[in-house]
């Protein structure tokens, strides 16, 4: 794999590519990337079809976690010919990711020589050769070296020193199994920085990291994925990045996993990460929400005047550590920002008959109105979360065209105010 940084904006927002991959060498893929989310290395709701035509045709990078496949790596690994074609993507490069990242990770399972993934069938510890031979069936073609990023804004210290210590242990082990394997040792691996928001552990990871060769990063330990990723705070977080963008090399690319709000992935843009994830639309179509912030600079994007809703965000899961099974639930009054987006399960939308966003070319907007989705969802409907996850998808890839867009015209502050200015109008 290639990585170039072809443009570098005023406010360090990078335009680059990513390239010279073995299995499909003529797939270039423009950064700032959005890796489309799988789960059993599917797109969530979309079969193979609809995923042709929400993509467009384009190059697109699976991300495939781990922990949704590692239940069916023995028989990936018999078949022979690696995830890809064992899933009948094989047009189609991917790159598996240690955890879901738009799935919350319970806290505190991690020990001191394996990782847990909390699997259907309940937790499974997991070392890194037991990791490395799971990559070795599934043959990838980018990957995450197995890392310990169970750290939020309030682990101790003592925690974030052990993330770190672990992370880097196994990244040792991981970059030597690889170079000793025969199906392994060309495919590119992307490393983990840890370290919580504790600025010195994380330059400790770093310059621990910098003896490896790695041909990436993926900044984890801000949060434990799922709905902690879309309640970061910018103010808390962005003292810490800075200081690992830099001292990370400019030559390789940067990964931030986790279903971010818009806002927040183009501050992260704006400073230089180049790789996100799309779990954020399929967490709205999973919630029944149809996103319709404006994806674009040019005019086309309707006002929306809807009241704005608020949901519950749902409560983390509790397990029991012997038998890798949920116990009792515990109730969150966090609120889940739905700024960004309408509630199809509103009953305002009863007799709407305008499409889920005024102006969107996607296939659900053209064909089907707000009234017919709503009544889709408030009735659980297969097909509702289908036409919700074709749009949200569709727009998000948009979204990401205007942002590389915006780089290359320098506008990218332009797009931040205008969608800055759309959240202010819709709280207000």
């Amino acid at each position: 794999m290639k990585f170039a940084v072809n443009l570098v904006a005023e406010s360090s927002a990078r335009l680059g590519s990513l390239s010279e991959f073995a299995r499909i060498p003529e797939a270039v893929f423009e950064t700032p990337l959005l890796l489309l989310h799988t789960r059993g290395a599917s797109v969530p709701h979309l079969s193979y079809d609809l995923l042709q035509m929400v993509s467009s045709g384009h190059h697109h990078l699976l991300q495939m976690p781990l922990v949704t496949l590692v239940d069916h790596t023995k028989n990936v690994k018999a078949f022979g010919k690696g995830i890809a074609e064992f899933a009948g993507l094989k047009e189609y490069l991917n790159y598996v990711s240690v955890q879901d990242s738009g799935t919350t990770t319970p806290e505190g399972y991690h020990e001191k020589n394996s990782i847990s993934l909390w699997t259907r069938g309940g937790r499974k510890l997991v070392d890194p050769q037991t990791y490395i031979s799971c990559i070795e069936a599934l043959k990838p073609d980018m990957f995450q070296a197995i890392a310990d990023g169970d750290t939020t804004q309030r682990s101790t210290d003592k925690r974030v020193r052990k993330s770190v210590d672990v992370t880097v242990k196994f990244a040792g082990v991981c970059a030597d199994l690889k170079d000793k394997s025969d199906i392994l040792k060309d495919t590119p691996m992307l490393a983990s920085i840890t370290g919580g928001y504790n600025i010195k552990e994380r330059l400790r990871c770093i310059k621990e990291l910098k003896g490896l060769c790695f041909a990436g990063y993926v900044i984890e330990g801000f949060h434990t994925n799922g709905e902690s990723a879309t309640n970061l705070l910018w103010e808390d977080l962005e003292p810490v990045l800075m200081e690992i963008l830099s001292s990370l090399p400019e030559n390789l690319p940067r990964a931030f996993h986790g279903p971010i709000t818009p806002i927040m992935l183009l501050k992260l843009v704006s400073k230089g990460i180049d790789i996100f994830d799309a779990t954020f639309p399929w967490l709205v179509a999973e919630r029944g929400g149809a996103l319709v912030f404006p994806n674009s600079l040019p005019k086309g994007n309707a006002p929306v005047t809807e009241t704005l809703p608020s949901v519950k965000a749902p409560a983390v899961i509790a397990t029991d550590e012997k038998e890798g099974k949920p116990v009792a639930e515990k109730s969150s009054d966090e609120v889940v920002d739905r700024v960004y987006e309408i509630n199809l399960k509103d009953k305002i939308y009863f007799n709407d008959t305008r499409p889920l966003l005024e102006g969107c070319p996607c296939y659900s907007c053209r064909k089907y109105s707000r009234s017919y989705v709503h009544h889709l969802a408030a009735t659980g409907e297969l097909q509702g979360p289908i036409l919700l996850m074709m749009h949200n998808l569709y727009h998000y890839i948009a979204f990401f065209r205007s942002i590389q867009h915006a780089i290359r015209e320098n506008e990218l502050q332009a797009l931040q105010s205008k969608l800055d200015l759309f959240v202010c109008s819709r709280r207000n």
